[in-house]
């Protein structure tokens, strides 16, 4: 496909020389006004997609964002570039707020990032009264169904506040790892009209998929630091389940003179640490699935999980923080089956019973996956997402078993 003039234009001020493959689609159906859904792998350059209409369009660009850490690196980025963006947060006194409202006013931001929680400040009504919002993106969408119905249920009322406005603006919705049964509800939940569905390729060459079995915690923590030794170059993030499980794990590293010094949380409730994590200052980082959501964290070629993911989607969202770069990079799945009580007890606080019951059985596919010694990992987790691949990755553990 063609890549239109005025896109080698914005490329020009993005410092880019060209679009990777498959760009061009996402961006031509957003130019030309469609609601795009767009699931595409961890790399492929999805913040892209929006951004270059972001550019070219004369109104401002809403973004989405599940992260305050998402947020800071976007915004970070774009003002290198001399793009005008900014935030709005809870890191930001009323002053700060109020300086960017005013610059807003003035039509002197193109793109503005909240999370869906702002939304019910009106702040969608507040900027349209001084601009045209000819965009609004839902980066990492998958929240819609994932946390929606649970602990974020402003991801539910998105479409909600889109149609207050008096001109519907473009939706686009990203994510790389969605459900395909999902897909009718998050276009429903974001208001989107008729939206064009571009699906890429997930597979990622780069990451070679590992699966330990352990009966106890003992052995799981024994593992963690045996796989530490044998593959941490760079930099690794250790996924947990919970709060809980994070702090056990730093603890327990911070009490390995080779760990001590490079080791640091990240959770709901710890985010002091953010700078050195995305300036790759500090080479271990032990977070909860919030880390997983899109965080650009440079030269990651190792990713281990503690606990098992809560479904498919979520193991395949935290496998893509690592090799981003291109580099040759490692996922290991640390099994413990007694991670299952505590994953099937976190569960039971979601309220909606639809919800509930697809996320236990999301759960159990996972469990399935862990506990299946035959199928190529890769193979599995691929068809579960709607991206069916017929030939085994060849270098998961189990295919390792079939060689």
């Amino acid at each position: 496909m063609k890549t239109r003039p005025e896109v080698n234009q914005a490329l020009k001020t993005m410092h880019i020389d060209k679009l990777r493959k498959g760009q061009c689609k996402p961006i031509n159906a957003i130019l030309d006004r469609n609601d795009v859904i767009l699931i595409a792998p961890p790399s492929f350059g999805k913040s892209l997609i929006y951004q270059i209409p972001a550019i070219l369009f004369d109104g401002v660009t809403v973004v989405i964002e599940p992260l305050l850490a998402l947020m800071h690196d976007q915004v970070n980025k774009l003002r290198e570039l001399g793009i005008e963006a900014a935030y709005l947060d809870s890191t930001l006194s009323w002053s700060e707020c109020q300086s960017v409202m005013k610059k807003l006013a003035k039509e002197k931001i193109k793109v503005i990032f909240i999370s869906p929680e702002r939304l019910e400040t009106g702040i969608l009504y507040d900027i349209s009264k001084h601009n045209r919002i000819d965009m609004v993106v839902v980066d990492e969408c998958h929240c819609v169904t994932m946390w929606g119905s649970d602990f974020r249920k402003a991801y539910l009322s998105i479409g909600k506040y889109i149609d207050k406005l008096k001109h519907h603006p473009v939706v686009v919705a990203l994510s790389a790892s969605v459900y395909p049964e999902d897909i009718d509800e998050i276009a429903e939940a974001l208001s989107m009209h008729d939206p064009v569905i571009i699906r890429r390729p997930l597979f990622r060459s780069n990451i070679t998929f590992s699966r330990k079995t352990v009966s106890n915690r003992t052995e799981q923590k024994k593992t963690l630091l045996r796989m530490l030794k044998k593959h941490h170059k760079n930099t690794t993030i250790i996924f947990c389940t919970t709060k809980k499980a994070v702090e056990y794990v730093v603890k327990t590293l911070k009490g390995k003179a080779d760990y001590a010094g490079e080791v640091i949380e990240y959770h709901g409730s710890c985010k002091v640490h953010e700078y050195e994590m995305l300036t790759g200052k500090k080479h271990i980082i032990v977070a909860t699935s919030a880390l997983s959501l899109g965080v650009d964290i440079p030269n990651v070629d190792l990713v281990i999980h503690f606990n098992f993911p809560l479904s498919i989607a979520e193991y395949c969202q935290m496998a893509g923080r690592a090799g981003r770069e291109g580099q040759k990079a490692r996922d290991i799945l640390i099994y413990n089956p007694n991670d299952y009580h505590m994953n099937w007890g976190l569960l039971q606080n979601i309220k909606n019973k639809t919800a509930k019951d697809t996320a236990v059985a999301r759960l159990d596919a996972m469990k399935e996956l862990c506990e299946d010694d035959d199928h190529c990992i890769v193979k599995t987790m691929l068809n579960a997402l709607g991206d069916p691949h017929k030939t085994r990755c060849r270098y998961c553990t189990n295919c390792q078993k079939q060689r």
